[in-house]
């Protein structure tokens, strides 16, 4: 997956400025560098803006001069991969091929950095590798922490596990970075202890698994997993006596148990268990939660407790539907006097969800889901007096939904004309707003009816096409029939129904039909099937759709329109309207 690159403020900046360079001085097995080069990968990915990285790694990777790490192999193949994806940014790298890119940079940097010194019998070949994987994984790591942080996708669209380890890994590595065993013995202890005290035992275990092998890699030495192997053990006894115990004793027994049982373990550690200990106990509870809750906030707002997120998915549904009685109410206000106890309705139920949410507390808020692109709908009209009694509209909702629709109110004008936009802004606002197919076709019907005494209807073609299936629902209410184009053969689906406005109670069905990739569905207006009366089954309009080349739906359209006016010749015509949408 490509990424686009967001607006970034200062905040942004000085974060990522201070997390690159502590990942640059990550070094594995012994003396590599393979997380400078996964990060650039990742981030050029983003945007190339973030090519002001690449100095502020180096600089990382700089403050081990002196030590006897040959870095500098690492070093040029980070810069390489920064200038390499910062000259061709325009070419659409998957991950898997930014990944080989920059395992070949680190192999072949190193290989020349190690013979050009005279020194490749030095180079391991097993380090090699090891140092080459290290790269994949962290690219992976970077890569889903990116969505999250620069890209903006939520995390359940990532994968909220994913999203959890990836983020463990990387606050474990830039503690690594630091150097200072005290320190950084004493921030993976403090960072396991708040894990286990505001998310669970299980959590915080796998954070102890996730330190032993970051450890391990680091420094090579079993003495480590020793010591970590007494973080797991202290866990498991501070969680038994914490149950035991009041829970204004909590920190205080996990914190004291885990210091207790890594005295054992620890050996030199000792002095960072110790520090992390009394840091624990001293800060307050409350606070410790509370900075936990924001942070969960701003990284995974997906892993909130279920009760939080059924209520964020309420309030959310509820302003959908308090956005469409406001805007119907409005619509109908401005419509004819009968109508007018429309609108006060529909305005007492906006004001009726807005109280509801207010009691349920905040404006809600939903996150956005991943949608489908839509589905390309091109139109096309024809008005044959000064307004057209035609109107059209496409929208997607719901879920992975896209709507059609066609209304065509009976008679010529403008009366015509504000009955049919009436109709499909109706369906419109309520289909948005959750309400489904059946519910929302009677609700017109019945304001159609309302006040009605001049004999002026409409009729309502809509077509509900599920863009993750192809499926597609067809429903008619006194419409015109709807073609589909497939494979070089072209269908005509119809269905008797009487328009809108005419009998309550009506029962309502629809034309099943699965659309596949390459298919055309046609909407047209009564204009559009009336324009030969000597040719009831529209073979006409068959022969053109075979006979049109192009797959562009305005295109489509437009022809279908102009051969249909031509062929009213010089009889009283009907408006004209086309619909077309090209899967």
């Amino acid at each position: 997956m490509e990424f686009v690159g967001n607006q970034i403020n200062v905040k942004t900046v000085l974060a990522t400025l201070s997390a690159a360079f502590f990942i640059g001085r990550i070094n594995l097995f012994g003396g590599t560098f393979p997380a400078a080069c996964a990060l650039i990968t990742v981030m050029a990915a983003v945007s190339t803006v973030y090519i002001y990285l690449v100095p502020v790694m180096a600089a990382g990777m700089l403050t081990y001069s002196g030590q006897g790490l040959d870095f500098y192999g690492d070093m040029a193949a980070m810069i390489f991969c920064g200038v390499f994806f910062l000259f061709f940014h325009r070419q659409k790298f998957n991950i898997n091929q930014r990944t080989a890119v920059a395992c070949a940079a680190v192999i072949l940097f190193n290989c020349l950095f190690y013979a050009g010194g005279h020194i490749l019998y030095l180079l391991s070949l097993k380090t090699l590798v090891k140092e080459a994987a290290a790269v994949i994984v962290y690219i992976r790591v970077f890569n889903t922490v990116a969505k999250v942080l620069f890209v903006g996708k939520s995390p359940a669209a990532v994968s909220e596990e994913k999203v959890s380890l990836a983020l463990m890994i990387t606050v474990v590595s830039i503690i690594g970075s630091i150097g200072a065993d005290i320190v950084v013995s004493s921030l993976w202890i403090l960072s396991v202890l708040t894990v286990q005290y505001c998310r669970g035992l299980q959590p915080a275990m796998a954070l102890s698994a996730v330190i032993a092998v970051f450890s391990r890699c680091q420094n090579g030495s079993s003495a480590h997993l020793e010591f970590f192997t007494g973080i797991m053990a202290a866990l498991l006894i501070g969680w038994f006596l914490a149950a035991l115990t009041d829970g204004r004793y909590r920190k205080t027994v996990l914190a004291l148990s885990m210091f207790s049982v890594l005295v054992s373990f620890a050996g030199e550690q000792i002095y960072g268990a110790a520090a992390a200990s009394a840091v624990f106990i001293a800060v307050p509870a409350g606070f410790l939660v509370k900075f936990w809750c924001v942070a969960e906030e701003r990284l995974m707002p997906e892993s909130a407790s279920d009760f939080d997120l059924k209520l964020r998915l309420v309030k959310g549904d509820l302003m959908k539907k308090r956005q469409a009685f406001s805007a119907l109410a409005k619509l109908y206000g401005e419509g004819m006097e009968s109508r007018q106890i429309i609108s006060y309705q529909f305005a007492g139920l906006a004001r009726t969800v807005e109280r509801m949410i207010c009691d349920l507390g905040g404006k809600g808020d939903i996150s956005r889901k991943q949608e489908l692109p839509p589905i390309p709908i091109g139109a096309a009209s024809y008005a044959f007096s000064a307004v057209s009694g035609d109107s059209c509209l496409s929208f997607s909702f719901g879920k992975n939904k896209q709507a059609m629709m066609i209304s065509d109110g009976m008679g010529k004008g403008s009366r015509a004309a504000a009955e049919s936009r009436l109709v499909v802004e109706t369906m419109s606002e309520l289909l948005k707003a959750g309400f489904d197919v059946d519910l929302a076709m009677k609700t017109v019907n019945a304001i159609l009816m309302t006040g009605n005494c001049t004999d002026m209807f409409a009729t309502l073609d809509l077509a509900v096409i599920h863009k993750d299936t192809g499926r597609a629902h067809i429903f008619k209410m006194g419409a015109a029939s709807t073609f589909v184009k497939h494979d070089g053969k072209v269908s005509m689906l119809k269905k008797p129904a009487l328009p809108a406005g005419i009998l309550s109670g009506m029962k309502l069905e629809y034309i099943d039909v699965k659309l596949h990739k390459g298919d055309i569905l046609v909407m047209v207006s009564d204009g559009i099937t009336d324009c030969d009366r000597n040719d009831p089954g529209c073979l006409w309009l068959r022969k053109r759709l075979l006979e049109i080349g192009s797959r562009d739906p305005e295109t489509v359209a437009e022809l279908i329109v102009n051969k249909a006016a031509e062929k009213y010749g010089i009889r009283e015509r009907d408006d004209l309207t086309v619909m077309v949408a090209a899967l």
